[in-house]
């Protein structure tokens, strides 16, 4: 997709925003947890990150198809390092509209999260992602990502 833009979310984005929840919530994840749990994971997740009182230096990007449709859209928001405890970027949410996936869009979103992080002064940009998930895994490591940690789960 050409002339794809990349603008500051406002408030009449979030109806976009939150639209896209059960998106995340669908990707694989745990086996172990429901989609329901899922479901509610990434809707508390979503309404504690765009909270009034979210964290001061978060910034969140919304992509738009030339045609004024918004495709998708990125959280980005002020981290620690969890060997340094030196402040980072942190990708919180990324999240497209099933129209704009394989599109290139997402790769612009990181792109403007390392552009970001960088204008911050950080050193490093981090990110979550399910054990589960390979497609995610797959394209955040296509960009650069390297897994840092690996949280083992047994269930009981």
């Amino acid at each position: 997709m050409s002339g794809i833009e990349i603008r500051l979310a406002e408030p009449t984005d979030m109806d976009f925003v939150t639209s896209l929840s059960p998106r995340l919530a669908n990707v694989p994840g745990p086996a172990w947890h429901t989609i329901e749990a899922m479901e509610g994971f990434q809707d508390r997740y979503m309404s504690s990150t765009f909270a009034a009182t979210a964290l001061e230096g978060s910034r969140t990007l919304i992509a738009w198809s030339p045609d004024g449709r918004r495709l998708g859209y990125i959280h980005m928001r002020p981290g620690k390092d969890g060997v340094t405890d030196e402040p980072c970027g942190y990708v919180s949410l990324l999240a497209l509209g099933k129209e704009a996936e394989g599109s290139g869009v997402a790769r612009l979103l990181m792109a403007e999260a390392e552009t970001w992080a960088r204008g911050c002064g950080y050193r490093f940009l981090s990110l979550d992602v399910y054990a589960d998930n390979k497609r995610a895994i797959d394209f955040y490591t296509s960009g650069g990502f390297k897994p840092e940690t690996i949280r083992l789960v047994k269930p009981l």
